[in-house]
C-alpha cells in the first residue's frame, strides 16, 4: 500500500513539473519539483528513459541555431573566444590550487575542477573513466555540480536584473559561470531569448576545450580511455545555424521553434531533478564542498568582470 502511494506521489510530482514549467516557461520549476520529488518519494518513475532527457535537451539546443544564424553564430564565437579560454584555464589552475591547499582527493578534485571549468557533467563523465574515478567521487561531483546549477537557476536572472546587464551580457555570463549546458540554457531562457542565443553559442565554444582537456589528463594519468570526439549535437547546432540563414523562415514559425526548444528544456531538467537522491547527497564531505562552492564563488564574479571588460 505504501509503495503504490509513494508511487502514486511520484507520478504526480512528475505531472506538476513538467506542466507547472511549460506554463510558466521556466525550467527552474520542472527541476525543483523533480528534485523534490526525488528526495520526497525517493522514487524516479522515469529511470527508464533516463537517455530522453538527454535527447530533450540537445534537441532543444539544435532548435535554437534555427533563430541564430549562422554569422551570428560565427560572430558571437569570435566576440568571446579570448574570454573562454582565459576563464577554462584560468578556472582549472585555481581548482587545483585550491585542491592542494584543502588536501583534497586527487580524482575528486579533477572532477570538481573539470567539471566547473568546461560542461559539469559531461566534463564530469568524460574524465571519470580516464583517471579511473570510484563510483562515490563520480556521484559526489555530480551532485555538487547539480546543486550550483539549481542555486545558479534561481538566482542568477534576478541578479541580472539587479546589475542591469544587457541580454548579450547576460548570456555570456551564465554561458561562463554555470556548469552544464541544460542549466545555462534553461538560466538564459528565463532572462531573454537573446540571452538565451548568446549563452548557448559561448557554452558550445567553452564545451570544446573539453578535448584537449581530456587528452591532456589522459597524457597525465597514461590512461588509453579518452575519446576526442566534437559532441554531435555541437555539429547539428551549427548546421541548423547555417540553414537558418539560408532558408527563409516566418516569424510564427520562428516563434514556434521557439517554444518547442522552451518545452523541450522544461522536459530535460524536470529528468534531472530525479536523478539526485538522499544516497548521493549523504556522500558529500566538507573538503568536496569547500572545494566545490570555494572554487565557484572565485569564478562565478570573476566571469562577470571578463565579460564586462572584454
Amino acid at each position: 500500500m505504501a509503495t503504490t502511494m509513494r508511487n502514486n506521489l511520484a507520478w504526480a510530482g512528475v505531472a506538476s513539473a513538467l506542466v507547472v514549467g511549460v506554463y510558466f516557461s521556466n525550467p527552474a520549476y520542472a527541476l525543483l519539483l523533480g528534485l523534490a520529488t526525488r528526495l520526497l518519494t525517493g522514487i524516479n518513475p522515469l529511470h527508464k528513459l533516463v537517455n530522453w532527457g538527454k535527447l530533450s535537451l540537445q534537441t532543444a539546443i539544435v532548435l535554437l541555431g534555427f533563430t541564430l544564424g549562422f554569422d551570428r553564430l560565427v560572430q558571437v564565437s569570435a566576440d568571446y573566444g579570448v574570454v573562454v579560454a582565459v576563464f577554462v584555464l584560468g578556472t582549472l589552475a585555481l581548482g587545483f590550487a585550491m585542491a592542494k591547499a584543502l588536501a583534497s582527493e586527487t580524482n575528486e578534485a579533477t572532477l570538481l575542477s573539470g567539471g566547473t571549468a568546461i560542461c559539469g557533467g559531461t566534463a564530469i563523465a568524460t574524465l571519470a573513466p580516464i583517471i579511473q574515478a570510484k563510483p562515490q567521487h563520480v556521484g559526489v561531483a555530480m551532485a555538487l555540480v547539480f546543486l550550483f546549477n539549481a542555486l545558479a537557476l534561481l538566482t542568477f536572472p534576478y541578479i541580472g536584473h539587479a546589475l542591469d546587464l544587457s541580454q548579450q551580457d547576460f548570456g555570456a555570463w551564465v554561458a561562463l559561470a554555470i556548469h552544464d549546458t541544460s542549466s545555462v540554457v534553461a538560466t538564459a531562457t528565463i532572462y531573454g531569448d537573446e540571452a538565451a542565443i548568446v549563452a548557448t553559442t559561448v557554452k558550445l565554444g567553452r564545451t570544446l576545450w573539453l578535448i584537449p582537456l581530456a587528452f591532456a589528463v589522459s597524457l597525465i594519468y597514461r590512461s588509453s580511455e579518452a575519446r576526442l570526439r566534437v559532441p554531435g549535437f555541437i555539429l547539428l547546432f551549427i548546421a541548423a545555424a547555417v540553414l537558418g540563414s539560408f532558408i527563409p523562415m516566418s516569424d510564427a514559425l520562428l516563434g514556434g521553434i521557439s517554444v518547442l526548444s522552451k518545452a523541450l528544456l522544461v522536459v530535460a531538467l524536470g529528468m534531472i531533478g530525479l536523478e539526485i537522491n538522499r544516497a548521493t547527497l549523504s556522500q558529500i564531505s566538507w573538503r568536496s564542498i569547500a572545494l566545490g562552492m570555494g572554487l565557484w564563488i572565485l569564478v562565478a564574479p570573476a566571469a562577470l568582470l571578463l565579460v564586462l571588460w572584454f
